[in-house]
């Protein structure tokens, strides 16, 4: 295939049913990549005389802050956000990372994505081994879906049905020119099984069209309002699909911060709103987690050149109708650190197991040590589901 658009992997043909309103609702988790290393004191600053001391020119001005405590604000372009703060649906948990973290961005979005340990190598996606170990909602469009990039990142691995794509009608138009009638055997009939999913995917596409309809609240114009309006318009459409692959890049700042910092949060934060406004109209909040995740944060200290270099522990967002929202975990300490990092305080492995466990209801032992291995516990995220949230997979 020549198109971008395509499913990633192989699998079996998709039915009709991938979008039937007779089926009870699957619960959709919407990960938002945010690739270069977040900077988490930027996003979330600390109310400390030390915040200041150590970012002279990179501190957010104490009259622009969302104050959430006497210890923890916002940064101010995340004021689209304060109804779902408001609301309790938007939960903030701070000091993120893992043990020995390593700085390499290739590496350690690779950790974060595999759930790997630091130590370690795995070569699939958390999310990929956790289907594999028999978590499966039946007759979805797919088994998960990458709006703007290709990347899957989680959803990495053999046995996955993973359809890419940025523009819904070139992938239809670029579905419509595959030709799989000469490829049959050996490494051609595993491309022609790709090709006929991509085929089988845009029929199912193609009948659910008809029901997209532009969403009630306006998106922002910028490449991840764009994608969160197609990802909702899918799902208001009835698409039942349980995992959203989303990516918003630029966040390794390590000059210009600033401004950057600035037009990054204010299109997180624009995007999620709308997402969940038009969510919440059209009666599907309670059945989407969104989560951010990043391969790391920055360092305390800004660095010579109007900027952060790379970091460790940073917060984690999740928004979602049956998120419990506030403040989860403690504030990093400015001043006791490591090598002039923040110390890690909740593994990033345990938010996630919290999310499969809480959110999707997946409590098999050996599922979740499947896709976490040694990863103990929870935390305390998401409320237990109701009739209308989504249905929980087999195994």
């Amino acid at each position: 295939m020549k198109f971008r658009t395509s499913l990633l992997a192989l699998g079996v043909l998709l039915a009709p049913w991938a979008w039937a309103d007779d089926l009870p609702p699957v619960p959709t988790l919407v990960l938002i990549e945010l690739a270069g290393g977040l900077d988490g004191l930027d996003a979330v600053p600390l109310i400390d005389p030390a915040y200041a001391k150590a970012r002279p020119t990179l501190a957010v001005p104490a009259d622009q802050l969302i104050r959430l405590n006497d210890q923890v604000a916002l940064h101010p372009a995340f004021r689209p956000l304060m109804d779902s703060w408001a609301a309790g649906d938007f939960a903030i948990v701070q000091g993120v990372g893992y043990p020995d973290p390593n700085f390499s961005h290739f590496r350690s979005i690779a950790i974060w994505e595999s759930g790997s340990a630091s130590d370690e190598v795995l070569e699939t996606g958390w999310v990929t081994r956790l289907f594999g170990a028999g978590v499966r909602w039946p007759e979805v469009l797919s088994d998960g879906l990458v709006l703007g990039e290709t990347h899957p990142g989680p959803l990495k691995g053999p046995g996955m049905r993973v359809l890419s794509f940025d523009n819904l009608d070139a992938f239809l138009r670029d579905a419509g020119t595959v030709d799989d009638s000469d490829a049959t055997q050996g490494a051609a009939g595993a491309i022609a099984r790709v090709q006929r999913d991509v085929q089988a995917a845009s029929q199912v596409l193609v009948a659910i069209k008809p029901r997209v309809r532009d969403p009630a609240a306006p998106f922002p114009e910028t490449g991840l309002g764009r994608s969160m309006k197609l990802a909702f318009q899918l799902l208001a459409a009835g698409t039942r699909i349980p995992v959203i692959k989303l990516t918003l890049r630029g966040f390794d700042n390590h000059t210009n911060e600033r401004a950057e910092m600035d037009r990054l949060l204010k299109e997180l934060s624009g995007a999620v709103a709308a997402f969940r406004a038009n969510a919440l109209l059209a009666g599907l909040w309670d059945r989407v987690a969104v989560v951010t995740y990043s391969e790391f944060g920055r360092r305390v200290e800004e660095n010579g050149s109007g900027g952060t270099d790379h970091g460790s522990a940073a917060p984690l967002f999740v928004w979602g109708g049956r998120v419990k929202g506030g403040l989860l975990g403690s504030a990093p300490s400015l001043t006791d650190l490591d090598h002039g990092n923040l110390k890690a305080t909740i593994d990033f492995r345990t938010v996630f197991r919290s999310v499969v466990t809480e959110f999707w209801g997946v409590t098999d032992p050996g599922a979740l040590s499947a896709a976490f291995p040694q990863t103990p516990g929870t935390i305390d995220l998401i409320a237990p589901a109701t009739q209308t949230s989504g249905t929980r997979p087999s195994g």
